[in-house]
This record gives C-alpha cells, structure tokens and sequence, in this order.
C-alpha cells in the first residue's frame, strides 16, 4: 500500500498566524477562488492531521499515528476502515487531545475534511458529506457556502472569535487532483495560536476535550 502525505495547506497571505516557516497561497490560488466558483469555508478545528485507509492509518508523518492522544480515532478507524473502498484515503482531525483550545461537546473524535479517491482526486465537498454520512462520520464545521470570496473570508469572523476558534479553510466545493490542492484550498489562523507547553505531546496526562456521545468521543 502506499501512503501519501497529506499536503501543507497555505495561508491566505493576510492570514495573522502564518511563520516566516509556513507556504502562503500564491496570487493564482487567490484569483482562482476569486473567479467566482462555489466555495466552501470549514472551521480549522485544533487537532491532529489523521489519514485512514483501508487496513492502515497515520498521522502528517507517514510513519506516525501510534501517539497516546490518537488511540481514541484509532478505535473508530477499526470499526470503519473495512467499509473505506480500497486505494481511497480520509483525511480529517483527531480531536481527543485538547491543545491550544478547550472544545465542548463535540460531535465527535475524529472530523473529516478530505477524502481522496483511487486517482487521488479530492473528491467535491458535497462527496465527502455524503460518503462520511455512509461511514457514520462527522465532517468538520461547515460556515459557509457561495460564490462570493469576499464572503467567504469574512464568514469565520461574523461567527467565531480568536478566543473559541482556530480559524477558517476555505476550499473549492467542487473535485480537484492532489497535484492541484494548493491552487483550491487556503487557510486563515489567528495569531499567537499555539499556546500549549512544549512538552505537552511527551506526557501521558494531557487534557482531553469532551465529546456528545461515547460513541463519536469520550
């Protein structure tokens, strides 16, 4: 099987958060989801980059995933990772660990924001809510949908705050390939973001957010 890297997503070039480190979107990238396509603004949930496949898992790191903070998605991988069809991945956030944000009730441990097809295609959002629905998962937090970018971009801030939210993805609505991810998808985090201990991810007794139900969470 072979494992494929999830991709660093860039930041919009206003984006407070960014590192002299980070990948900003190019001008391309922005005058694309500025022609007018539908668009799609997710919430940036503050967790742990996953990837499911069928029989096999990791984190960002291809050779990760075996953290303490992610034995929670790996049970729910285990009950689902039969029913992923073969050479499609999942690409979503492992939500158990709290970091620099403390969550309430969330709908549960593990939310998705890609699903990759056998072409390595990121499948359109409205796929990716259907088929998580199919597998029982949750999707991260839809804010917006349309065609405007101006919108677009200022839909995280007429809903969130930087205190509660990490920021916002935003993202073509439509299927696009693995080559082309950094010309349909850009991201927005706040500034001073990382607040945790730097030893936080050595310690077995991190604290953890709480979730609604035993079988998506907690």
């Amino acid at each position: 099987m072979e494992f494929i890297k999830y991709p660093r997503t860039p930041h919009l070039p206003w984006s407070p958060g960014k590192t002299n480190d980070d990948r900003v979107a190019s001008q391309e990238c922005i005058e694309q989801l500025s022609d007018g396509r539908e668009l799609v603004v997710t919430e940036k949930m503050d967790g742990g980059n996953l990837t499911f496949y069928k029989g096999a898992f990791h984190g960002r790191s291809l050779d990760s995933g075996t953290h303490a903070w992610d034995t929670r998605a790996r049970a729910l991988w285990a009950e689902v990772q039969d029913s992923i069809p073969e050479d499609w991945r999942i690409s979503g956030e492992s939500m158990w660990a709290r970091r620099s944000i403390a969550y309430e009730n969330l709908p549960s441990i593990f939310l998705v924001f890609h699903i990759w097809d056998e072409f390595n295609n990121a499948l359109s959002w409205d796929s990716v809510k259907e088929y998580s629905e199919l597998l029982d998962l949750v999707t991260v937090p839809e804010i917006y949908r349309g065609h405007d970018f101006d919108d677009a971009i200022e839909a995280w801030s007429k809903a969130h705050n930087s205190e509660t939210s990490e920021g916002f993805v935003v993202r073509t609505a439509g299927s696009f390939s693995y080559e082309d991810f950094s010309l349909n998808v850009a991201k927005f985090v706040r500034e001073d973001h990382i607040q945790t201990r730097a030893d936080w991810r050595y310690r077995d007794d991190f604290a953890v957010n709480s979730f609604q139900n035993d079988r998506k969470g907690d």
